[in-house]
């Protein structure tokens, strides 16, 4: 698995807690790390030439407000 899969799986995880958290304050801090990650992947591929096709592939799964997925 290359670096920025890694970095998008992480994030996906971050998703997936942050959908069962209870606590708002624990869903902001997990959507944000989430989004991170997804910043760190898209980094990665321009770094490594790669970016274009992939860097959106998880993208969508972090809006840009936590709330708005639910």
């Amino acid at each position: 698995m290359t670096k920025p899969a890694e970095y998008r799986e992480n994030a996906a995880l971050c998703m997936e807690a942050m959908r069962a958290a209870e606590v708002p304050e624990v869903k902001e801090s997990l959507h944000s790390l989430a989004r991170r990650w997804i910043d760190l992947a898209d980094r990665a591929e321009r770094n490594t030439g790669r970016g274009g096709e992939r860097q959106n592939e998880t993208s969508h799964l972090v809006a840009r407000n936590p709330w708005q997925q639910f």
